[in-house]
């Protein structure tokens, strides 16, 4: 029987003490249901709730016979797998506090992280990782032992297999396990989460238990998650949104998780596993959007006729809703028509049974959640920041206002400064920055509210509108401020642009670094050109001109871009370029792309 997540269920979460207990309670009443899936050699396997628990239990007995102790820090460098969430879990049941580092770093910012948190044992998935960690051991002084999860130890003393540390700990069980992890408290420290570092070396906020569990019960007062929901996880774990929605959220209801094998293979998985929910960032939406508007245009005219009415017919039906309307028989009707000719088939791809989709880590496009909305299928985009455990506003299913973040979650405050900042109050914030007294200090107003740097408004609904981060605002040399983010949201959704990246401060115009969508671009010109000859071509300039005269109309002359370069890749994490939430870092494409930069000016 189909169950929803109501106050009811952020009320008995709220009786816990610890994400620990949260996740436990479910093996009673949920021990033989599968708690986590995941791709083998033979298929998708799964693991129980029951055997979920037996194995942190195993493990964290292995991790006590290390030395971890309640107030240990440990560093987990992995991927999405199965060993994650047990490694998380078997550490925080001791008392001991996680570390979660993203294995594509670059060896001196995990070096820097393992440093700064003070880690005396790394959790690592394979030797890859485990050769860049002992290449570090000299200037990781706290470091006492490492953990592979997927690979050879060595023979080195110091490194052990996970499967024998876990092998151990069923040996060797911890007679006061349950005591212990019965013992934690909200305000015991749970996680020390880095910040991304994209203007420098990451800070680590201190998140509590009760910094998490609030968090999660004001995401379940906001969403209907049901305990038979079905979630495929493709972003990183160490990134907290996916940590504390896909992990922890999924858990502690008692859903199913699977884990997907690459984000390359999210298209391929979404069909296999058929989930009800999914989290992503919004360049899967877009890339998802560009595909089906791509396909509607190569059509004959009276299929791109179709396609746009279908889009418009859902456009108006989801204006209607907004403003408490009720949809008449005759766009019922076209609704219908256009779900059987074009929509169904959109659905199916992406699994056919997801209820809704979530949308974070950057501003999703009004334009991608309004075409969505049209072939039935909800994203629901929220807001929050590492520091607050994430979440801190979301729309709500039946209320959706695309252009907007959504409303505060049960329990937290949010206000707007004299000069636009957003500022924070809540359970969820963060008890500070790992000893960093400085950093905290300007972290918080002096009434003791988080100054999330991010600029907005809200609306007439008391929705609450992003406009921009305030440390990228463009400032001109004529003394005019430019907003990026609006700028770049409207032209990644135009029909040959894939990524936009705009430039300025400091000087007298706004330019911009842009990527073809070259896909478009050789359907466009019925061409076979390889991606590098078209950044050159004359022709694409041309169609990217017109679609970057199309795409900001609507600002100011001095917002919109005097001058444009192409390039001939998409920027990427593998590269450096975007963090692993594919938020851009600037310096890196500054210094990049500093020749190309200097000669928009020149």
């Amino acid at each position: 029987m189909q169950r929803v997540a109501t106050r009811r269920e952020a009320g008995e979460l709220r009786e816990t003490g610890s994400l620990v207990e949260a996740v436990f309670r479910n093996v009673e009443s949920r021990g033989r249901k599968p708690a986590l899936c995941w791709k083998d050699g033979h298929g998708w396997t799964s693991l129980s709730y029951e055997g979920f628990k037996g194995r942190i239990e195993d493990f964290a007995a292995g991790l006590a016979s290390l030395g971890v102790e309640a107030g240990s820090r440990v560093a987990l460098v992995s991927k999405n797998r199965v060993e994650w969430p047990i490694s998380d879990l078997a550490i925080q049941s001791l008392g001991a506090v996680t570390v979660p580092i993203y294995p594509t770093l670059e060896a001196a910012q995990i070096e820097y992280i393992l440093n700064n948190s003070g880690a005396c044992v790394a959790i690592v998935e394979d030797q890859s990782l485990l050769e860049k960690v002992l290449g570090m051991r000299g200037g990781t002084p706290a470091l006492r032992n490492i953990i592979v999860m997927g690979g050879d130890a060595g023979g080195a003393e110091e490194v052990h297999r996970f499967e024998d540390v876990e092998r151990s700990g069923e040996e060797n069980p911890l007679e006061d396990w349950e005591e212990r992890w019965r013992s934690i408290g909200r305000e015991d420290v749970a996680t020390v989460v880095h910040t991304s570092g994209t203007t420098g070396m990451p800070k680590g906020a201190v998140l509590t238990h009760g910094n998490l569990l609030s968090n999660l019960e004001g995401t379940l007062e906001a969403l209907p998650v049901r305990t038979d929901d079905i979630f495929l996880s493709f972003l990183p774990l160490s990134h907290i949104f996916e940590r504390t929605s896909s992990q922890f959220l999924a858990l502690t209801l008692g859903a199913t998780t699977y884990y997907a094998e690459s984000f390359e293979k999210v298209p391929e998985n979404l069909r296999e596993v058929r989930p009800t929910v999914a989290l992503s960032v919004p360049r899967l939406y877009e890339k998802v959007y560009d595909r089906v508007r791509a396909q509607a245009t190569e059509g004959s005219a009276l299929r791109r006729r179709l396609f746009e009415d279908s889009v418009g017919s859902g456009r108006r039906a989801y204006a209607i809703e907004r403003d408490g309307g009720e949809v008449g028989p005759v766009l019922r009707a076209r609704l219908a028509l256009y779900d059987r000719l074009i929509f169904r088939k959109l659905r199916e791809a992406l699994g056919g049974q997801v209820r809704f989709f979530v949308s974070g880590g950057a501003k999703l496009g009004a334009e991608v959640g309004e075409f969505f909305y049209a072939a039935g299928i909800r994203v629901v985009e929220g807001y929050g920041l590492t520091e607050t455990s994430p979440v801190i506003t979301c729309n709500r299913l039946g209320r959706l206002r695309f252009g907007t973040v959504g409303l505060p979650i049960s329990g937290t405050e949010v206000r707007i400064s004299h000069d636009g900042e957003i500022q924070v109050r809540g359970p969820g914030v963060m008890r500070g920055y790992l000893d960093d007294e400085e950093a905290t200090a300007e972290a918080f107003t002096e009434d003791g509210w988080y100054r999330t740097g991010d600029i907005g408004e809200f609306d007439e609904a008391g929705y609450l509108r992003i406009t921009d981060r305030s440390k990228n605002l463009i400032v001109l040399s004529t003394g005019k401020n430019v907003a990026p983010q609006p700028i770049e949201t409207s032209l990644v959704t135009a029909p040959h642009i894939s990524q936009a990246i705009l430039l300025g401060d400091g000087l007298k115009y706004v330019s911009a670094l842009i990527v073809p969508d070259y896909d478009a671009a050789r359907r466009e010109l019925g061409t076979a050109a390889k991606d590098g000859e078209l950044s050159e071509d004359e022709r694409v300039r041309a169609l990217i001109q017109k679609d970057l005269d199309a795409a900001t109309a609507g600002f100011a002359s001095y917002e919109r871009p005097k001058r444009f370069a192409l390039l001939a890749r998409e920027l990427s994490h593998e590269s450096g370029e975007l963090t692993p939430t594919l938020k851009v870092k600037m310096r890196v494409v500054r210094k990049r792309y500093g020749g190309i930069i200097e000669k928009l000016y020149s």
